[in-house]
């Protein structure tokens, strides 16, 4: 694994273990030695996390966001880490001293978990050379000390398992020098350590071994054959043993890498010298890098990469053109220098890369995805810069190369349900290269909305006696979430009209709001319903809403009237009235009784039939009057029907059979027209006390100033008052009567009181003259009225002899009542004794 790719894992480790506020973050390592077979068991990473404190719902769901391996491990969906197939560490990070498989877990509550797989190396491979044997020829003038760069031996282990040292066999006139490269690995000189003579031995063959630091190490070993040549006197030399240049990666073809110069102070052939890269080079070093075998000049062939390999060993020799010449050997170290050639690159990690969803009850600081943000370029180069483009409900949270969008606002699906999200990045070089990615964020929906009906209050109004199931009315609830979240179901709140289940007047189908009746409405018995209905989602938990609903049940002309007044037998009622009653004389009234209301319940009377000249009715109170006199000659009896129609739109009637008795022993009570009978009795009776009152003022204030005499007078008259009565008691079976003239009267003195008592039994004229007095007396009394109101008059002449005795006791009772209490006032001041009865 590239170093490059190293640091990221750290900085994407550090920027999760700062992560704390936007949501939990648990980190999870675990080891693994190399070279597992498909399907091993790794861990279980459900176990681990809740024991870590990852909030795992019921039904663990985990998605792999980022996996650097994604061919080697994955997590099944029960939660474990498995090995997808066998694992070769020497492949996937070659001699890296430590080797990492990082995963990215989210679970569905947007809970991210950091799995690091540290691939233990094991020491499964041998050092092994490229080729055989090695061949190369050595002057016999070579100087002790003289070094020969070999080709050194390779191995995929890393760290201590791989190449630590090279040995040569026998080690006679030839040593080993180990020198470590720039990329870490192990390679041998072979040096001269002895004087060669050619001509003592010109071939020598040796045995290189190469070995690791494993316990037990592994070997490699290759042949290495030497050649000792005649000797050249002067040999090439380098300025110096190692060159150190720099290239800008992407430099076009032929570009200059550095001018190589050996030199060589022979003539001709021998001191014409000739470069060339040495025979264990790498081929992609060769590809990428050119010598000109004449000038040394070494220049681009192919493309370099900064992020590919950034920096090249490449070993030069340079070798004159005479006999047994000795090669030269230098070192050129090339850096590839960073260019910012790559632009950034955005990775949206999530399920769907152009999708994102997030529920729109989520809290603020809520994330919703993880983003990537890599540039292969290094330093300011790679060093890049994001934003989150446009105003929306969202932000973006930086760590160095990881970024989190958060919730930043609040999300309302029924509002919004869809955001168009844009990420710009853009690093930090000279120029500065940018980049943007777009995605989709769905905003997924929550059952918080209750359902709302379109009106508070439903009322209809049918008429009554409606069928049974008969359709009511409708109601309406709307609910702007989805699915379930948004599927109404109505139902009618459980309550009491006339102590009876609201259910037993109406019903409701569930699913439409539609309302029903279940029984037929009286309008006389109910007028209106008013209930509740609820409107409940199917959301868990479900949102309720309720809206009030009444239902007025309107009159139907349907009650027929109903006769009250007078009673009625048979329909018939008889009413009797006196004979000589005048016109407009109140016969009876007739009175009727509709249930109904309005129009429907509001009675016309009037006469249908009968002696329709002889009686009128009044239409709205139903007052039966006459409307002429009865004559001597008039018939005993009529007949009248009297019908009551009310004013429905088919109206109903009801009739009564009236007979009109003529009475003979009645008066008319009546005059034309409705004259208040009792407010003219009220009026009489008034006057006649406020008369008699004043004559009792006044006749106190005379007794009090008249003298004796006066006084004698009064007492006398009192006296012939008893004298009067006494004979009047003896003679009111006399048939005749007589009237009282002021000659009857006599005033009798005082003095002669005890005398005349004494006669009283014997003056007959006496009694005579008082019986003709009272009955003056009584003949001037005013009428007077009795408890019913009925006029009692004096009947004169027109009166039988037979009930004139009658009349006599009764008009003395009334005289003798208002004398009485006249004289019984002023007797006591007048020092009146009045005799015994």
């Amino acid at each position: 694994m590239p170093s490059k790719e190293m640091d990221f894992i750290q900085i994407l480790l550090i920027a999760l273990l700062c992560w704390t506020v936007a949501e939990a973050v648990i980190n999870l390592k675990y080891s693994v030695d190399e070279e597992l077979k498909a399907g091993t068991l790794i861990a279980n990473v459900v176990k681990d996390a809740i024991e870590a404190g990852f909030m795992v719902d019921s039904q663990p769901l985990l998605r792999v966001i980022s996996n650097s391996e994604p061919h080697w491990v994955d997590i099944s969906p029960a939660g474990y880490l498995i090995t997808k197939q066998k694992i070769d560490r020497d492949v996937a990070c070659r001699q890296t001293p430590k080797c990492f498989i990082s995963l990215e877990v989210m679970s569905n509550s947007m809970e991210v978990c950091v799995i690091k797989i540290e691939i233990k190396d094991l020491n499964d491979n041998a050092p092994r050379f490229p080729t055989g044997h090695i061949d190369i020829e050595i002057s016999e003038n070579a100087s002790p000390g003289t070094r020969f760069p070999l080709e050194g031996a390779s191995d995929p282990d890393s760290g201590s398992f791989s190449v630590q040292t090279y040995e040569i066999t026998p080690n006679d006139l030839f040593g080993l020098e180990i020198k470590t490269r720039g990329d870490g690995s192990k390679i041998a000189e072979l040096v001269v350590e002895k004087t060669l003579d050619r001509e003592t031995q010109s071939h020598y063959s040796y045995v290189i071994t190469a070995e690791d630091g494993g316990d037990p190490p592994k070997y490699g070993t290759v042949q290495l054959n030497i050649k000792v040549i005649d000797s050249n006197d002067n040999n090439p030399v380098f300025d110096e043993p190692v060159y150190t240049v720099n290239v800008m990666e992407n430099s076009p073809i032929n570009t200059l890498v550095i001018d190589l110069n050996a030199t060589d102070p022979d003539e001709g052939t021998n001191g014409e010298v000739v470069y060339s890269f040495n025979s264990y080079v790498t081929e992609k070093t060769r590809d990428v890098f050119k010598i000109d075998p004449r000038t040394g000049v070494i220049t681009v062939s192919g493309v370099l990469d900064y992020e590919a390999i950034h920096i090249y060993e490449i070993d030069v020799q340079a070798k004159d053109l005479g006999p047994n010449s000795i090669p030269a050997h230098c070192k050129v170290t090339v850096n590839v220098m960073d260019a910012n050639d790559n632009v950034p690159i955005i990775k949206l990690l999530s399920v769907n890369s152009e999708m994102v969803e997030v529920s729109e009850n989520a809290a603020l600081g809520y994330v919703i995805a993880l983003v990537r943000v890599s540039d292969k370029d290094s330093g300011a180069n790679g060093k890049v810069q994001c934003r989150l483009q446009g105003n929306v409900p969202f932000r973006l949270q930086e760590y160095e190369s990881f970024s989190t969008i958060l919730v930043d606002g609040r999300l309302d699906r029924e509002q919004r349900d869809m955001y168009n999200l844009t990420i710009h990045a853009e690093d930090s070089g000279a120029p500065s290269l940018k980049t943007t990615k777009s995605f989709a964020v769905k905003v997924t929906d929550e059952n918080d909305n209750p359902p709302h009906f379109t009106k508070p209050h439903y009322q209809e109004m049918i008429l009554e006696n409606n069928t049974p199931g008969a359709y009511l009315l409708s109601v309406s609830a709307r609910d702007p979430d989805l699915g379930l979240n948004g599927t109404v179901t109505y139902q009618i709140v459980q309550s009491q009209v006339r102590d009876m289940p609201i259910l037993t007047y109406v019903s409701m189908n569930p699913n439409t709001g539609d309302i029903y009746a279940v029984r037929s409405f009286n309008h006389e018995h109910t007028r209106t319903l008013e209930f509740k209905v609820l409107a409940k989602d199917g959301g868990n938990p479900s949102l309720t809403s309720n809206a009030t609903v009444k239902i007025v049940v309107l009159d139907v002309n349907d009650n027929t009237p109903v006769m009250t007044t007078p009673p009625l037998v048979n329909g018939t009622a008889e009413v009797s009235i006196p004979r000589n009653a005048g016109v407009g004389y109140l016969v009876t009234q007739i009175k009727a009784d509709d249930y109904d209301e309005g129009e429907n319940g509001r009675l016309t009377y009037s006469i249908s039939e009968g002696d329709r000249a002889f009686f009128e009715i009044d239409q709205v109170n139903g007052e039966v009057r006459t409307t002429r006199m009865f004559g001597e000659n008039s018939k005993a009896n009529y007949e009248i029907t009297v019908v009551a129609h009310d004013h429905g739109k088919t109206s109903l009637s009801a009739s009564a059979f009236i007979v009109i008795y003529l009475s003979p022993d009645l008066n008319a009570q009546e005059s034309i027209g409705p004259v208040n009978l009792s407010l003219i009795f009220i009026i009489a009776l008034g006057s006649i006390a406020a008369i008699l009152f004043v004559t009792m003022i006044f006749v106190a204030v005379k007794c009090k100033r008249d003298n004796k005499e006066i006084r004698t007078y009064n007492c006398s008259f009192f006296y012939l008052r008893r004298v009067a009565e006494y004979s009047y008691g003896n003679q009111k079976k006399s048939g005749k009567k007589k009237k009282l003239s002021k000659n009857d009267i006599r005033l009798v003195p005082r003095d002669a009181e005890e005398t005349d008592k004494m006669n009283v039994t014997e003056n007959y004229s006496i009694d005579s003259s008082y019986v003709n007095s009272r009955a003056h007396l009584i003949k001037s009394t005013s009428t007077f009225k009795d408890m019913e109101g009925n006029s009692l008059k004096d009947s004169g002449h027109e009166e039988s002899d037979q009930t004139d005795s009658e009349h006599d006791v009764q008009r003395g009772h009334y005289a003798d009542t208002a004398v009485n209490d006249a004289l019984n006032m002023s007797a006591p001041s007048a020092g009146c004794q009045l005799p015994d009865q």
